[in-house]
């Protein structure tokens, strides 16, 4: 009998092995951030044209589009449940979570490359095609990526020995989760801005898309990290722990049954939609409630999420003293807060003074960090 293999041994392995979805997951925050916008431009200014693929010409039918995105997006979250229940079954002389990522890996790169390239061309008769080339490529993007994050995420529990181990791996996941909303909504526009590509011209999302597409390899880490299969003994009928399959029924069955899971689910969907809103609306209402440029948008932005490693690191202190139920609400309340703060300094502080406003915004976003960081790493520290 084969003993188990914990892979993370040493610190510096728990934040290598936190960065494996940074670069997925930066992409789809670009994607969510960007995407529409690049391929419906009509709702833009003459000075975001760096934000569109060709001008501003729009590359989609908008009724079509947006109805098969939204589908495309409701079977991203649907698929969530068989995903996971193939790959906790799984069994390979490799394993059973590094060949979901090995299988995934390169359509998820394609496909996302695909999503960013009007092949049917920029006349409006081509808008049909382009509407079903993008959605197509969305769907298998979508899917790819949920497969390649669900193997991670179900390998928390044998690379970490313990339940302290995977809540620093969790703090670390954050952490550059937090990164990737900081560079997509701080610094994405003042590059989109500042930079020009090789024609001289401004650089469009398009290109800089392509240009980040090699972060997707971050992607690849589990591959030389996780310590499993038929070598390991683990999770093979050999090894060391012969774990029961569950069908999808099943799987079904005992996570709507599960009440504590079932209420947590609640609280956790609420807060994290919550949280997109508000970092979407964040922006709207620096840029149009303020009428700050790329500059202010960096500045308030940075507030808002440069804090957050110190935030996350203070979280786990307190959530050990007080408890997470405790250190969560408090997290909710800095939250309203900064809402609060946002909005009103972008409703009724007005013309000349930026100064109230970069104090407002800035305050509010320092206190609204203590709340981010933690939304990012509950939905995946607290099942683990």
């Amino acid at each position: 009998m084969l003993k188990a293999v914990q892979s993370l041994d040493k610190k510096w392995k728990e934040l290598v092995y936190s960065a494996s979805g940074f670069g997925p997951n930066f992409l789809m925050v670009l994607m969510g951030a960007y995407f529409s916008d690049a391929v419906n431009p009509a709702g833009l200014g003459a000075d975001v044209n760096g934000q569109t693929i060709v001008g501003t010409i729009c590359l989609v039918i908008p009724a079509l589009f947006s109805v098969l995105m939204i589908v495309a997006k409701v079977f991203d979250g649907l698929i969530d449940i068989p995903f996971a229940s193939i790959t906790d079954n799984l069994s390979t002389k490799w394993g059973r979570r590094r060949p979901p990522i090995l299988v995934c890996f390169i359509p998820m790169v394609i496909s996302f490359a695909f999503c960013w390239w009007p092949v049917f061309g920029t006349a409006e008769s081509a808008q049909i095609g382009n509407t079903i080339w993008f959605i197509f490529w969305a769907l298998i993007f979508f899917a790819t990526y949920t497969m390649c994050l669900i193997a991670f995420y179900g390998s928390l529990s044998n690379v970490c020995s313990s339940a302290s181990q995977r809540l620093r791996v969790s703090a670390f996941k954050s952490f550059f989760d937090t990164i990737s909303y900081c560079v997509v909504y701080a610094l994405v526009p003042v590059i989109l801005q500042g930079l020009y590509n090789s024609s001289g011209g401004a650089l469009g999302i398009d290109e800089f898309v392509f240009m980040c597409l090699p972060l997707m390899f971050t992607m690849v880490i589990p591959l030389f990290m996780i310590k499993e299969g038929k070598k390991y003994g683990y999770p093979e009928n050999e090894g060391f722990e012969k774990q029961p399959k569950i069908k999808l029924g099943q799987s079904f069955k005992i996570t709507f049954k599960n009440k504590i899971f079932g209420n947590w689910l609640v609280v956790n969907c609420c807060s994290f939609f919550g949280l997109q809103m508000f970092l979407v609306a964040m922006n709207a209402m620096i840029i149009g409630g303020m009428g700050m440029d790329g500059v202010g948008m960096t500045i308030l932005n940075t507030c808002a999420f440069a804090p957050v490693p110190v935030m996350l690191y203070l979280f786990r202190k307190l959530a050990a003293k007080k408890g997470l139920r405790f250190t969560y609400q408090t997290c909710l309340i800095s939250f309203a807060v900064a809402i609060l703060g946002f909005f009103f300094g972008s409703t009724f502080i007005c013309g000349d003074n930026k100064l109230a406003q970069y104090l407002i915004g800035c305050i509010g976003g320092v206190i609204g960090s203590w709340a981010i960081g933690a939304f990012f790493m509950m939905p995946y520290m607290v099942p683990a």
